[in-house]
């Protein structure tokens, strides 16, 4: 990031400066990375966490809507894929699919839906989820910073309060509008001296 005494001014990147009066720190994973020359963006500890997941070719179709157990989960596509899920590792930036993630998700998926064993494992892969202290984003503008803005640390919810997200923000940004649902998941809720807010109750709203 790039300051001029406590106003962000654009990004250094590895293709050179890009200036603007407004930054928004939507890095997932990858935000706490995010520094100035003098570290002065607080870091919210935004640590990634490993999510593995399995693939399988389910034609005729094993399950028909998405199923969930304490420990795992099932999802069918319409293309006759049928996604099992996932792991919870905190092991860094590591991307590694890893044989006791299969056997762990297989074995819960088996606990499911039986059927599971008779089908073909297709594909595997991991997500990196990015995860704050208390589990919730971190929303709304810097409070040491003037013109930087946050929307990060969704951890497992990215997709489903992507779009909600982008529509706070953008409102926050562009017109200076901060909406309610913003204070629960604001920056400085990490401050040892900040206010506690419900983020459930805020989170939930957000959700509808």
């Amino acid at each position: 990031l790039l300051l001029d005494g406590d106003r962000v001014v654009g990004i250094q990147t590895s293709g050179g400066e890009v200036r603007s009066g407004a930054v928004i720190v939507a890095g997932g994973a990858w935000s706490s990375l995010i520094k100035t020359v003098e570290n002065r963006v607080p870091d919210w500890h935004i640590e990634p966490i490993r999510g593995q997941m399995l693939c399988f070719d389910a034609c005729p179709p094993l399950v028909r809507h998405v199923i969930y157990s304490p420990r795992a989960y099932l999802v069918p596509r319409r293309n006759g894929r049928l996604l099992a899920g996932s792991t919870t590792e905190q092991v860094g930036f590591d991307k590694s699919v890893t044989a006791g993630g299969v056997h762990q998700i297989a074995r819960h998926a088996l606990e499911i839906a039986p059927g599971v064993s008779d089908l073909t494992l297709t594909n595997a892969w991991t997500g990196l989820r990015p995860r704050t202290a208390d589990g919730w984003p971190v929303l709304g503008a810097s409070v040491e910073v003037q013109g930087l803005y946050y929307a990060t640390g969704h951890y497992r919810n990215g997709i489903l309060l992507a779009p909600i997200t982008g529509q706070l923000i953008a409102d926050l940004v562009t017109n200076g509008v901060a909406s309610p649902l913003l204070k629960a998941f604001a920056p400085e809720r990490f401050h040892p001296l900040s206010v506690h807010y419900d983020s459930t109750e805020s989170a939930r709203k957000i959700s509808v």
